[in-house]
């Protein structure tokens, strides 16, 4: 268009002036525009792409002994437990008058989902004895108790993906649902306050075989605590600012989430920035949770298998990934099961819609944190998913079976979906 406008300009200076206008004006202006165009479009793509396989959360569970707090991949969920516990009367005594209850150690009960389910209603009392660095030692009764609190832990991990506005996906967690605790009700009469506990051995007796001491439960996310990189640059709605902050020391490769302030508008991550959207203009520290993204090594060993809740998937499955699958066929739904790769624990058979689940249901509800205020429970049919045993683990296969339902669950909510092993 420039050059068709320059030859149709008779005057020779006047030729002369206008391609120094375009040169060094209009052309320039025109790049710029172009530059920023891009630079906008690109952000756009980038904050459209989605790729759930890098939210994707690994579980499992490792002893104590054997716990690499530099691991590559895996943190404790719960940095407490790499503690040790010390054990005084004064604050075993307060906390029984305010909860009624004390716990001395956590356990991971290596039964049947089932098995468990029985164990929570009676809440066995085993014996037991403490020693005190007096000397002295005394009798104790000890109840097995249901430990809820790494599943708060996932709770809190639903409500930093709900801000961050990223999908969510059931967390594979068998472990969680298998960990107890081993609480005291009572203090000996005639203990002394100013007596200091050194050990506490527990009798597990007809239980010895499936209660396990010294494990800690881990993940592959690790907390963070960041500062933003320059000065926070206002938004267009003149109420928000867009912080940066740096990740160029812990890899781009990683999926970040921001949490911990309830004035974040909108995160999103580009390469080793991470774009934060607050309504706050000062710039300060974050709390950032990193998921990590990792090969597994070669020196790697693991006593217990590792969860994950990936499954192999198409383009396509991860484009429609960002909303919900779309599944209407038996068909559709075998594909979606077996993506998960866990044939090895369960093989899925079939499904059936009934009034009511035969002999009861076998899983257990893995998001019921999240509350369904439409539907009305007592109005949903059942949908039965039938399952059968695999080869591995199969104090686990429950387990595993439940978190398969619960995915199908995300994907009918019409229905109440439950497992059943055939």
């Amino acid at each position: 268009m420039i050059q068709k406008e320059i030859q149709s300009i008779g005057c020779l200076e006047e030729r002369v002036a206008f391609k120094g206008l375009m040169e060094g004006v209009f052309l320039s202006l025109y790049e710029t525009n172009c530059r920023m165009y891009e630079g906008l479009e690109k952000r756009i793509e980038e904050e459209l792409a989605y790729d759930q396989e890098r939210y994707r959360i690994q579980t499992g569970i490792i002893e104590k002994k054997y716990l690499d707090v530099s691991h590559h991949l895996f943190c404790p969920m719960d940095e407490e437990d790499l503690k040790e516990r010390r054990y005084g009367v004064p604050d075993i005594r307060k906390a029984l008058e305010e909860t009624g209850i004390f716990s001395l150690m956590k356990v991971m009960l290596c039964c049947d989902f089932l098995e468990i389910k029985k164990l929570w209603e009676i809440q066995p009392v085993f014996e037991g004895r403490i020693s005190t660095q007096q000397g002295s030692e005394w009798k104790i009764e000890v109840r097995l108790q249901e430990n809820r609190h790494y599943l708060d832990r996932i709770e809190g991990l639903y409500e930093l993906f709900v801000k961050n506005g990223i999908p969510w996906k059931t967390v594979n967690a068998p472990y969680l649902y298998k960990m107890a605790d081993m609480v005291l009700t009572g203090l000996p009469e005639g203990i002394s306050e100013n007596e200091r506990i050194e050990q506490v051995s527990i009798r597990f007796g007809e239980y010895s075989s499936i209660i396990r001491e010294h494990l800690v439960p881990v993940w592959n996310i690790r907390k963070l605590e960041l500062e933003s990189t320059g000065f926070p640059v206002p938004c267009g709605d003149h109420k928000s600012y867009e912080h940066t902050v740096s990740l160029r020391s812990f890899g781009g490769e990683n999926a970040y989430l921001a949490g911990g302030d309830r004035m974040i508008r909108s995160v999103s991550q580009s390469g080793e920035r991470l774009r934060i959207v607050s309504e706050t203009g000062e710039a300060r520290k974050w709390d950032v949770f990193m998921l990590r993204s990792s090969r597994e090594h070669k020196i790697d060993r693991y006593t217990y298998p590792l969860m994950q809740n990936g499954r192999a998937e198409s383009f396509a499955e991860r484009y429609q990934g960002r909303w919900a699958p779309n599944i209407r066929t038996k068909t559709e739904l075998s594909h979606f099961l077996k993506g998960f790769g866990m044939e090895g624990y369960v093989r899925y058979q079939g499904c059936s819609v009934e009034e009511a689940f035969p002999d009861g249901k076998e899983t257990y509800p893995l998001n019921s944190f999240i509350e369904d205020e439409i539907r009305n429970p007592e109005a949903q049919k059942k949908l039965v998913l039938f399952f059968r045993k695999g080869e591995k683990e199969g104090w686990l296969q429950r387990d595993v079976m439940s978190f398969l339902t619960a995915e199908v669950q995300r994907v009918y909510p019409e229905y109440d979906c439950g497992g059943v092993l055939l």
